[in-house]
């Protein structure tokens, strides 16, 4: 069982830390598990400490929250991934895409400039990737990995989402090459600490031997606490959170629409369900009908929530721990998942209704529907705020970061 936040030890300061920190794209808006794990670990650490924030953007749109990071970071350093795809075609035969087209000649310079002037105690870095802008710069200062999944796994089981042979063999592909390539990472990166949001992540790169016990740190994905509005509604409401483009995603509310859902509306006629989140891709908006809602990117999430009678997480792949479970908790709503969706975390054997099969998902969906009183509640929250509110987390990172930077 984690430790609740209340058991955290505090480490003596000695003075603020200069954080240089790298990660995967633009973390606003926080609008997908990834960002949110991110900016919320990052808005932690910045009441406290300073950091220095390097990421590529796909998009100029993403460009107009630079503004809204420096009231977290002394410097933003942003570089656009688009311009930069030329050059991940040109280092195909060296790295994958994802990889070559995030290294960056000009964030290299700037890593190095940053470093020397601002005297830089440790180098953050959010997934693997972006460990390629750090190869060949010979640095000595420590340098953090956090694995927020194992980025190569998480490839193969976007590539079995995929019904579209091409890229369903893309995606396999590029996983193998990006399984080399986290390897290759550990040989020539001196890591001081790899962190990760899974136990069951941390204890395979253990079992492999690519990580030393003494160098794994598990630092959970949190959410924040919700004052929770309950908005009287007709029927009965059913979500699905998540970013609508990605494979795992699809292939859910996929799986759910076609043969989960039409079980529970043959016996709860007023049911309907919602799915909710950005980049809808044409195989989600077809599944539109009078009863299933395809809502496109929303404002805010809160909304739906607070009209929602149960969340489900019918998800078949994906790796590591699902923000929208811990998202979910924290608006204190029922809760029914397939194992993965729960996976590596307490709850992937405790209190959550749990199947992975479509009979026995909408009889737990029909259940909690029907008779809320079975479900958990109290239990379930309160494990939740002890361990997964996002104070606790900083806290626990913060100390982590500290140790190392003292020579712990």
């Amino acid at each position: 069982m984690e430790c609740s936040e209340k058991c955290i030890p505090v480490i003596a300061r000695v003075k603020d830390m200069n954080i240089l920190w790298i990660t995967l794209e633009s973390i606003l808006p926080a609008n997908t598990g990834g960002r949110i794990g991110v900016f919320k670990r990052l808005e932690q650490l910045a009441k406290t400490e300073k950091i220095y924030l390097f990421y590529p953007y796909d998009n100029d749109y993403e460009l107009l929250h630079v503004n809204e990071l420096r009231k977290y970071c002394q410097k933003v350093y942003p570089y656009s991934r688009r311009a930069n795809k030329k050059h991940g075609l040109l280092k195909l035969w060296k790295y994958p895409f994802t990889v070559g087209s995030r290294e960056f000649p000009s964030m290299k310079r700037n890593i190095q400039e940053c470093i020397k002037k601002e005297h830089i105690d440790v180098i953050n870095v959010d997934f693997p990737h972006m460990c390629v802008d750090l190869l060949d710069l010979n640095l000595q200062i420590p340098i953090v990995l956090n694995e927020h999944n194992i980025e190569w796994k998480v490839y193969r089981t976007i590539a079995r989402s995929y019904k579209n042979i091409f890229k369903k063999a893309a995606y396999f592909l590029d996983s193998y090459r990006l399984e080399m390539f986290e390897k290759m990472l550990f040989q020539k990166l001196a890591f001081s600490k790899v962190t990760f949001v899974s136990s069951k992540d941390m204890q395979y790169m253990i079992d492999q031997d690519i990580v030393q016990v003494v160098k794994a740190e598990l630092i959970p994905v949190g959410a924040d606490v919700h004052e929770m509005n309950y908005i009287p509604h007709n029927g009965r409401n059913i979500i699905f959170v998540g970013k609508m483009s990605y494979g795992p995603n699809v292939e859910a509310v996929k799986w759910f629409a076609d043969e989960i859902f039409p079980q529970i509306k043959a016996e709860i006629k007023d049911v309907r369900f919602y799915i909710v989140g950005k980049d809808p891709v044409d195989e989600v908006k077809a599944l539109q009908s009078d009863d299933v809602i395809v809502t496109g990117m929303v404002d805010d999430v809160k909304e739906y929530y607070s009209l929602a009678d149960l969340v489900v997480l019918p998800l078949k792949n994906g790796g590591g721990v699902k923000v929208k479970l811990l998202e979910a908790i924290s608006f204190n709503k029922p809760i029914v998942s397939t194992t993965v969706g729960v996976e590596g975390t307490y709850y992937a054997s405790n209190l959550i209704p749990i199947s992975d099969e479509s009979q026995g998902f909408s009889k737990l969906c029909k259940e909690m529907i029907l008779e809320k009183e079975k479900y958990p509640t109290k239990e379930v929250f309160e494990y939740y705020e002890n361990n997964y509110t996002w104070i606790g987390i900083g806290r626990k990172y913060r100390n982590c970061l500290e140790q190392i930077v003292n020579g712990g």
